[in-house]
């Protein structure tokens, strides 16, 4: 894919995307893809929606080395140019680098959610020599106090602190995030302005609203804030307001759309090929199947509520399809 990966530095994604879409049949080109390489975690966030399988029976049944350099190859293959590793904590799997590595070799544009807690002087050093676009790592307070009452685990803050120096002291892309819940709303801003003081290579990117867990049990629902809340707290920073003044008029406006399926994609642990994270409604298993064939034949049936399916009807719970990977979970 020489000719399509050469046009990358002069345009952002999204603008590279749809560019895309217009070239290749009915719009689809799998550009972008978020891949869950595990939910095994040594934290044990109050709100996270995947540590309800961090569990050795689940963890046991995650994708091997082998699998997942496999599925890599399919994926560069495919031209997938913009990959998120994430997890869970996608470093605590033994062997992150080694997949981490592998990916950049392919020419991957890379994107890593951590909680930064287990970030080495080794893997920053690494992460030099081979730069990932971007590290995102949740920092869910400036206080132990606060910090810790979301991760429920003592000195993770100091872990993540040193974490965040590691990357600094290299100037490798960081961006610093967090949402807002009932555990941390007094310290949001204080994260904003600690980031701020970070340097230029520093970014902040503030969530607002909780996401169920793998269980759909509506157990993180208990922190949300409400929208009061949130106008309360956002009206204090002007930068936080406009954002969230420029969501509500793209919500109310429809300018939005949905690429999953089309241009971007989404892999579960157990190399499940989905729509998006956020729906796991049908998914394709890339243990059977190749990645071209779930991407290209499998998603496109996939039913999204963000918009008109083609399908007909929703197959019921735990149908799957033999022979093609499909399956309901």
């Amino acid at each position: 894919m020489p000719d399509l990966f050469s046009v990358i530095p002069s345009e952002p994604l999204e603008v590279l995307g749809q560019k895309l879409e217009k070239r290749f049949a009915n719009g689809r080109f799998p550009y972008s893809g978020q891949w869950e390489l595990t939910c095994r975690c040594n934290l044990r966030c109050a709100m996270c929606y995947t540590d309800c399988f961090n569990t050795p029976e689940k963890i046991q049944n995650e994708l091997s080395t082998s699998e997942i350099l496999r599925i890599l190859k399919e994926l560069a293959a495919a031209g997938v140019m913009d990959l998120v590793l994430t997890g869970g904590e996608p470093l605590s799997r033994p062997d992150f680098m080694t997949i981490y590595e592998a990916a950049h070799a392919q020419g991957f544009l890379l994107t890593v959610f951590t909680n930064g807690t287990l970030i080495t002087e080794d893997i920053a050093d690494r992460w030099v020599a081979r730069p990932p676009k971007m590290v995102e790592i949740s920092l869910h307070g400036t206080s132990a106090e606060v910090f810790e009452r979301v991760t429920r685990m003592p000195g993770s803050l100091n872990s993540c602190l040193r974490g965040i120096n590691l990357l600094v002291k290299r100037k490798i892309p960081l961006t610093l995030k967090t949402v807002g819940m009932t555990l941390n709303r007094e310290e949001i801003l204080s994260v904003k302005r600690f980031a701020a003081g970070l340097g230029p290579n520093v970014f902040f990117h503030f969530g607002e609203e909780m996401r169920d867990d793998l269980l759909l049990s509506g157990a993180p629902f208990e922190y949300q804030l409400s929208g009061e809340e949130l106008d309360v707290l956002e009206r204090q920073d002007a930068g936080m307001w406009s954002e969230r003044q420029k969501a509500a008029r793209e919500a109310e406006a429809q300018t939005r759309t949905c690429g999953g399926g089309r241009q971007t994609f989404h892999i579960d642990a157990y190399g499940r090929l989905q729509l998006c994270s956020n729906n796991r409604r049908a998914s394709y298993d890339l243990r059977q199947g190749s990645f071209h064939h779930g991407f290209f034949e499998a998603l496109p049936s996939f039913p999204c509520p963000n918009r008109p399916s083609r399908i007909n009807d929703d197959p019921s719970p735990g149908l799957s399809l033999q022979g093609r990977g499909i399956s309901k979970i």
